[in-house]
């Protein structure tokens, strides 16, 4: 129990570590003047507070974790997903993310799921390349060999998501 406790907050202090270096990466890329990109904000209802403990719903399934525009004005839609395993299912995406990724790309922004497996490797999967993967790979989930073609670099604390992007 105590094991499975403790790999839970690990998991979720790397989630957060992952999406602080996205938000770095987006802030670098305004300072560039190259995109505005910002996370969007989860639909969550507080119905009460418990001393520094904040009670509250999710109103609805969240839409994709980050939302913004490159410098020639098309549009950016991604996903931001972290495991500290090996493989990453692809179920991992609810529902509504992937009417909206799906939604998005056929409007013609740039629609991705961003992954980080332990916060060592990261990769931008194209959302139709993903729904490719998902419907013909055989498998539940894609795992780092999988996704070879899609690898990010990081340098000096930004992860490059959009070092090959097509403005």
């Amino acid at each position: 129990m105590q094991a499975n406790k403790y790999s839970g907050l690990k998991a979720k202090r790397n989630g957060s570590n992952f999406e602080r270096l996205i938000e770095m990466s987006c802030a670098y890329y305004q300072q560039m003047g190259v995109a505005h990109i910002q996370k969007t904000p989860e639909p969550f209802r507080l119905l009460r507070k418990q001393g520094s403990q904040a009670i509250g719903i999710y109103e609805k399934k969240a839409q994709p974790d980050f939302t913004g525009t490159l410098k020639a004005g098309k549009s950016i839609v991604f996903e931001a997903k972290h495991t500290n395993g090996t493989n990453m299912p692809f179920d991992r995406i609810n529902d509504t993310q992937e009417r909206d990724l799906a939604y998005h790309s056929h409007l013609g922004a740039i629609a991705s799921i961003i992954i980080s497996f332990s916060m060592k490797h990261f990769y931008m999967v194209p959302y139709a390349d993903w729904k490719k993967l998902k419907e013909d790979i055989g498998k539940k989930s894609v795992n780092q060999s999988d996704l070879v073609d899609y690898q990010l670099s990081t340098e000096k604390g930004i992860l490059n998501f959009l070092e090959g992007v097509n403005n």
